[in-house]
């Protein structure tokens, strides 16, 4: 479990890395209308089932087609099963899917956050909107207006027409032009960067399965977190983390009061070669090690794929949105404020994404790490200064969801939530990162996974509430 779980972190990090690089993919009103079999009437009242067959469509989502006449079966049923199985669509309490009743904004909000991969049970972000906490959608309706896909104003229970869920989902699966355009500015701005230096913090949290929580201890930790880069590329990075273990369910007795256990981890990265530090309680002293050259992806070439936005394959550029959120200030620098979304679940993309040079290790990590996840989703918002491009804050959060089963047995984690917020950036400072002298004469310690021993049960799919609808 714990080597398959580093392979993971190691994975979702090279995603980290060139979720930046990706530009979206846009869908139009005009395809969207491309599902009905007749236009329908102006004005018309958006049905559960019509909506699913536009979000479907919207999505990518690969449907078998069912010429109408052929079952008897409404033209909309071939999507409404691909999102059936899919746990987009699930209907009321009585089990019902309701398919010819109106659909909501609330609801199609909610199925549209499913299929950008929005897991059940993550925390909803702080903002400022019109539906109340208590509701059952309120978490995916957060989310969306903190994209900017929601205004904080509408009535989440406003029935739609067609032409308004033709819109909505047009956005939603879309980007705006003006964003696009600011990215691509910034991407240009940071590729002339001989230096950065940046600071925050990060949060990371991880929740169970029903069945899994008298098996596996739960896991939370926060910190801080401090880099610096030198191009084309040497980094120093240094992050404090307290991890918080439950003590009464985890073996041991030597645990410090309330389960806090303070953990100091530092990396170089100079010359292709990566050395760390790792400090926690237990340990005799600091401990530094060193990974062996060829046991790195070419890191170079994937930092300059993403900060050049040389570009994903098609399948991976289509999964990465941005919204414009209107200009505002951040630490003395006005700034335009843009919203990033998306999803991965295409590990065989991402595979193909990756710089040449992957040591037999690496890949067996990955595709190891990928036969784990089920999807991983980005929700983040990047402030961009109007003046020169550059970042000067910028808050992320990635969203893993995990398979419900690998290698024949259950998995006991359903998502991992990976918070990270930086609000400090310094550019082109002189920075000159020197490896210090203990970190040289380190053992050197390859990296060697093995596939990940995992053996618990992934929750079942029905965290519904009475009333609950979507």
């Amino acid at each position: 479990m714990k080597k398959g779980f580093q392979a993971l972190i190691l994975a979702v990090g090279l995603i980290l890395a060139l979720a930046p690089a990706a530009l979206a993919g846009t869908v139009t009103g005009d395809q969207l209308r491309q599902a009905f079999p007749q236009a329908p009437a102006p004005g018309k009242t958006l049905t559960r089932g019509e909506f699913a067959a536009l979000l479907a469509r919207a999505a990518g989502m690969q449907v078998t087609s069912d010429p109408a006449g052929t079952r008897g079966d409404a033209w909309y049923i071939p999507a409404v099963m691909a999102l059936k199985e899919k746990g987009v669509i699930r209907g009321y309490p009585d089990g019902g899917l309701h398919l010819d009743q109106p659909v909501t904004l609330l609801e199609a909000a909610v199925m549209a956050s499913r299929v950008l991969g929005l897991p059940d049970g993550v925390t909803a972000p702080e903002v400022k909107g019109s539906l109340g906490r208590e509701s059952w959608g309120y978490t995916p309706y957060a989310w969306l207006v903190r994209a900017g896909l929601l205004q904080p104003g509408q009535d989440a229970s406003a029935l739609l027409t067609v032409d308004g869920g033709v819109a909505f989902l047009a956005r939603v699966f879309g980007s705006d032009p003006e964003a696009e355009k600011i990215v691509q500015a910034a991407q240009q701005a940071q590729a002339k960067v001989k230096d950065l230096k940046f600071a925050g913090s990060m949060a990371i949290s991880v929740r169970l399965r029903p069945g899994a929580a008298g098996e596996v201890p739960a896991v939370s930790m926060q910190g801080n977190i401090e880099s610096e880069f030198s191009y084309p590329l040497s980094l120093h990075q240094k992050v404090e983390m307290t991890l918080n273990l439950p003590v009464e369910k985890t073996p041991g007795k030597d645990l410090p009061p309330g389960g806090k256990v303070q953990v100091t981890m530092e990396q170089y990265l100079v010359d292709g070669i990566m050395y760390q530090r790792v400090e926690a309680p237990g340990m005799a002293g600091p401990r530094w090690m060193k990974l062996p050259k060829g046991a790195l992806p070419d890191l170079e070439a994937l930092v300059e794929q993403s900060r050049n936005a040389a570009g994903l394959p098609p399948g991976l550029k289509d999964s990465f949105h941005f919204q414009y959120l209107g200009e505002g200030i951040e630490n003395g620098h006005k700034v335009h404020r843009i919203a990033c979304y998306g999803r991965i679940d295409d590990w065989q993309a991402l595979m193909q994404a990756l710089p040449g040079g992957l040591t037999p290790e690496m890949e067996q990590a990955l595709n190891q790490a990928g036969g784990v996840l089920k999807s991983i989703s980005f929700w983040g918002v990047e402030a961009i200064g109007v003046e020169n491009n550059l970042t000067y804050a910028y808050e992320m959060t990635g969203l893993v969801a995990f398979a419900d089963k690998f290698q024949g047995e259950t998995v006991p984690l359903e998502t991992m939530t990976i918070n990270m917020k930086v609000t400090d950036y310094q550019y082109n400072s002189g920075l000159k990162i020197q490896v210090p002298a203990e970190a040289l004469t380190a053992p050197e310690v390859p990296l060697t996974p093995s596939a990940p021993g995992i053996a618990q049960p992934l929750p079942s799919d029905n965290g519904k509430s009475p009333g609950i609808s979507g």
